[in-house]
């Protein structure tokens, strides 16, 4: 059977049919779109509104991530094409950079929806076409940077015509070849202009007038003062104004007539000449002083310049160039530095001078000839050179004072090694020195300082103590990065103090800054402050101070969150406090730290504790001695040794009675018990410590052995008795035998009445045995005494003995 096909023509829009393929093609494109953002590369590097995307081998444009973004970098990838869609997820995008890929092609409406983009780097690209397209609704562009692309016009004109608002514009690049009359049209606001015309071969006049005056403009002209100085003129004739800085850079300066050019700057009233990354002659250099000395520069600077030998040429008569003020030399190589005409470039320009830099150019001496030369010098920054000591005592020609106008010097990061301040006292105008980064070590215990001296920075210098050799009349001293423990010197007129990066353990005595306004002490080793401290500094309004390792007690963490912080700004955000002890709390801000009652009162709580527990001991110790604890526990374990031993039988009984007596009833015990009942017939064999105890041996085994190998034990019981202590543990011994074999074989012997509440309640077998059985006093009438020992004999016979005694008498 064929298959049939059925034509469906949708007439409006409640057709079945047609709705059922509006939504399927609804469907297709959402999945399309689906698969499209699931293809798109995710970046790596996201942080709150800024996402870093560089070198991450990307082919497209990223896709966005759920959070709004400000800023996106995808610099150093892989991008070849800049499609309509890339962006749509951007809106809110205020920089874009994209330098460093292979972009070769932007569609038109790549960049409409980014209509708040501030910033955009397309620069170091593959671009060979500019369209004014691409910027039309960027209405807030201030930075635009197309340098180093492959375009060699900049389009058909008008293509920054949208960008009322831009300020920075960089362009060109080494394929630019042609500039015409309209390129730079509607730029009206623009402030810097960075235009690489290396290898420029046309430029129409008037084409960078349109956007005149500029603030600064930097030209990167090399082939056209090298081989068409015609053009460089016409450029230079439409970028140069009054208030214009000029800046050449990447361009070489080899012959006097590659300088000529510069003639029409000067003639047109410019007053700043920046020369960067530039290589020059020697006879160049003589020709640009000749030029400026007709001129109204006023600042000249030369920055990763490097000057080559070449011959110098004829005789010249050094030329004044009382129109400069400010010379800045930055990072300048200087070849054959030692045959280099050093005086002849510097004597024009001694007099008139007033602020010299020469930073990083391994600048080593400036004569004292020199320095004569420098009478209206206000500025000196010399700093990230190879000054010595001896230099500089040179250059300031021994403290004889010259250099008399000079403001502020700068000479960080040298090779001092000593602080000699008195080359600096005859300079009443000085108010500012900056000797940091050098390696001082030890300061002097007296120096002598300028006497308006307010500004010294002596930060990073190895410094271990700070002296008295500070100036009194500071205002403002650094003594960051250094070595010190303490820092109290008295400076009252002190109003900045920077003490970070040292190894401080407490803040400064208030007292001594009076006038402090600003402290900063972070990254030392203090462990905490409080508000006296604070009060101290009659007028602080800043502090900074963190990074310490603080330690967090209650009264600090309380005083950091309290109203009495607020007498001053942590303007280090005192969030960035950060707990080193105790070590539950490490790692935590100071600000969250929430302590318990014992850590806030630790001492108190000891204290407590320990009365606590000596408290405890002596409640325990007094029920142990009240309910007798410690007998009960002495007697246990002098029981469980009994037991262990192996019972003696009744027919191995070595003895008779073992007599239990207090030392101070023995002459009683010698003198009537012993002759009596070892001396009758039968004799009574007794057990006697003093006689029959084991040499040596400990006191409680040789009780328990004596009373264990006796058939009866004898107590003598007398006042002196109660107190004995050996006798208490004859009669506690005995108790527990009672109470363990269940026998009777205690005899009592009153020798004076006493009292049974006496004797201990612990003994409550005894206590008994004495309420239920007749004990044998000690009569005081001679009369009974015979019978006395009757009774006794026949309480301590062994019954073996009675049976032996009957049985002799039946068989006589």
């Amino acid at each position: 059977m064929a298959p049939v096909y059925v034509k469906c023509e949708a007439r409006n829009l409640h057709d079945p049919c047609k709705i059922r393929i509006m939504t399927s093609l609804i469907f297709v494109l959402l999945l399309l779109s689906r698969s499209v953002s699931l293809l798109r590369q995710q970046c790596h590097h996201c942080e709150q509104t800024f996402c870093n995307c560089s070198r991450q081998n990307l082919r497209k444009v990223p896709a966005a991530p759920p959070k709004l973004l400000n800023g996106l970098d995808v610099s150093f990838n892989q991008m070849e094409e800049i499609e309509n869609s890339d962006f749509l997820a951007y809106v809110n995008l205020r920089s874009l950079i994209m330098h460093n890929n292979r972009i070769k092609q932007i569609h038109g409406e790549a960049f409409v929806p980014l209509i708040h983009l501030e910033k955009l780097d397309l620069s170091s690209n593959q671009l060979e076409m500019l369209s004014p397209i691409w910027f039309k609704n960027l209405f807030c562009l201030q930075y635009l940077n197309l340098l180093g692309n492959k375009y060699t016009t900049l389009g058909s004109g008008n293509l920054f015509q949208p960008l009322r608002g831009l300020k920075t514009l960089h362009v060109g690049g080494p394929f630019l070849v042609s500039v015409s009359r309209n390129d730079f049209s509607g730029l009206i606001g623009l402030e810097e202009l960075f235009f690489d015309g290396r290898n420029l071969q046309e430029y129409t006049g008037g084409s960078l007038r349109e956007i005149r005056p500029i603030s600064h403009v930097i030209l990167g002209l090399n082939e056209p003062f090298l081989r068409d100085q015609k053009l460089a003129e016409a450029i230079l004739l439409d970028a140069a104004h009054p208030n214009t800085t000029l800046t050449f850079t990447d361009t070489s300066f080899l012959t006097d007539s590659q300088v000529i050019p510069l003639n029409v700057v000067f003639n047109l009233g410019t007053t700043g000449v920046i020369f960067k990354n530039v290589n020059m002659s020697v006879a160049a250099c003589m020709s640009l002083l000749t030029l400026l000395s007709k001129s109204s520069v006023s600042m000249l600077a030369l920055e990763d310049t490097q000057f080559l030998k070449t011959p110098v040429g004829g005789s010249r008569v050094p030329v004044r160039l009382d129109s400069i003020r400010s010379v800045i030399v930055k990072n300048v190589e200087i070849a054959w530095f030692y045959s280099f005409p050093a005086l002849i470039l510097m004597q024009p320009l001694l007099r008139g001078v007033r602020q010299v830099s020469v930073i990083k150019s391994t600048l080593f001496a400036i004569p004292c000839a020199a320095s004569t030369h420098l009478i209206n010098l206000e500025f000196l920054d010399i700093s990230d050179n190879i000054i010595s000591d001896f230099a500089l005592r040179e250059m300031m020609c021994d403290g004889s004072g010259v250099l008399c106008n000079l403001q502020t010097i700068n000479i960080s990061r040298n090779h001092l090694h000593s602080i000699d301040s008195h080359l600096f006292t005859k300079l009443e105008k000085l108010k500012n020195i900056d000797m940091s980064g050098n390696m001082f070590s030890l300061m002097p215990e007296a120096c002598q300082w300028p006497p308006n001296l307010q500004f010294l920075n002596l930060s990073s210098s190895h410094l271990t103590t700070a002296t008295r050799c500070l100036p009194v009349t500071l205002q403002v001293l650094d003594l960051s990065r250094n070595k010190l423990t303490v820092f109290n010197i008295d400076l009252p007129f002190l109003t900045e103090l920077h003490i970070s990066e040292n190894m401080i353990g407490s803040l400064p005595s208030g007292c001594l800054y009076p006038h402090l306004v600003f402290l900063s002490i972070q990254e030392n080793n203090v462990q905490t402050f409080s508000s006296s401290e604070l009060h101290d500094f009659k007028v602080l309004e800043t502090l900074e101070a963190s990074g310490n390792p603080y330690v967090c007690s209650c009264d600090f963490a309380a005083f950091m969150t309290s109203d009495q912080i607020s007498l001053v700004t942590i303007r280090d955000d005192v969030r960035s406090y950060i707990c080193d002890s105790p070590g539950a709390v490490r790692g935590q801000r100071v600000v969250g730290v929430r302590l318990s009652v014992f850590e806030c009162h630790t001492a108190l709580s000891f204290s407590l504790l320990c009365t606590g527990i000596l408290a405890l001991c002596l409640l325990t110790a007094g029920l142990c001695h009240k309910f007798s604890v410690v007998w009960y526990m002495r007697m246990t374990w002098a029981w469980l040794r009994a037991k262990s031993k192996p019972k003696l039988k009744k027919g191995v009984l070595h003895y008779d009675a073992f007599v239990s007596y207090s030392e101070m009833d023995s002459a009683w015990v010698e003198a009537h018990l012993v002759p009596t009942l070892e001396q009758s017939e039968p004799p009574v064999r007794l057990c006697l410590h003093k006689r029959d105890f084991v040499p040596g041996g400990w006191v409680l085994d040789n009780i328990m052995d004596a009373i264990e190998k006796s058939h009866t034990t004898l107590f003598i019981l007398s006042q002196n008795f109660v107190r004995s202590e050996w006798c208490k543990y004859e009669l506690n011994y005995t108790h527990f035998r009672l109470f363990d074999q269940n026998n009777d074989t205690v005899v009592l012997i009153l020798l004076e009445p006493i009292d049974k509440k006496n004797i201990p309640k612990r003994f409550c077998r005894l206590r008994r045995v004495m309420n239920s059985r007749t004990y044998l006093e000690w009569p005081h009438d001679e009369n009974q005494i015979p019978a006395f020992w009757q009774s006794l004999r026949a309480a301590i016979r062994r019954p073996e003995v009675v049976n032996d005694n009957t049985r002799n008498n039946n068989a006589g």
